[in-house]
């Protein structure tokens, strides 16, 4: 029997699918969440869960990693609108064994998500050619040199504000303390550990921070 959880701050969402899925053979909806608290509450009852992109302030690639860690062994499906394969990609290897695009059809949705319980993926053509290109990307960081290089240069294409966010990140700031340091709003520090994120190439914020880390300390390894 697949368990879903449907998470999603819309309850128009999640009241949709729920009508959609309540009539599916072999599935059996065990929640809804709106908020990430109620997420974690509801994790222990399901085998698949149904993530939208956002769940108040939490970010799904956040959420991918939190869940990671306390159910390794449920399997997630991101339900989003981005059609991009690079975004898609953030997600899959943040730990999504999916992606739904928000309008495809209740018949991908189903294959889909008997696909993941199955421990197997569907993916798109273009998904699949950027999983290709990313595996060659990481095959040319065979040495020490070669990944910092490459990890400096991500770094130099942070804007100053950026740069900024990312030091408060390392400190283990949460959006809100840094929008009070910068005197921004938290919505626009959203933003900002978006593109950072997007930028380094990481899946989560913890993962930035240890790129900053690790250039600091090549720095002063350089000094000496």
């Amino acid at each position: 029997m697949i368990r879903v959880l449907l998470a999603h701050p819309s309850r128009l969402v999640c009241d949709s699918l729920r009508t959609t899925l309540d009539i599916e053979k072999d599935v059996y909806v065990v929640g809804c969440a709106t908020t990430a608290e109620e997420l974690h509450f509801l994790l222990p009852h399901g085998n698949v869960v149904i993530l939208g992109t956002e769940m108040g302030s939490a970010t799904a690639i956040d959420l991918l990693a939190d869940i990671g860690m306390t159910h390794p062994h449920t399997k997630i499906l991101v339900l989003g609108v981005d059609e991009r394969a690079e975004s898609i990609l953030r997600y899959l290897e943040a730990g999504a064994s999916g992606y739904i695009l928000q309008n495809e059809s209740i018949e991908d949705t189903i294959k889909k998500l008997k696909a993941a319980h199955q421990e197997k993926a569907i993916i798109s053509p273009s998904v699949a050619a950027a999983l290709m290109k990313r595996v060659s990307y990481l095959a040319k960081l065979d040495t020490p040199y070669g990944y910092m290089e490459a990890r400096e240069a991500q770094l130099d294409e942070l804007t100053s504000r950026e740069e900024e966010v990312l030091h408060l990140l390392d400190k283990g700031f949460t959006n809100q303390e840094i929008a009070n340091q910068l005197f921004i709003e938290c919505g626009t520090v959203k933003n900002h550990v978006h593109n950072i994120l997007k930028k380094l190439d990481v899946n989560n914020r913890h993962e930035a921070a240890s790129i900053l880390k690790i250039q600091q300390q090549s720095s002063l390894n350089l000094a000496v």
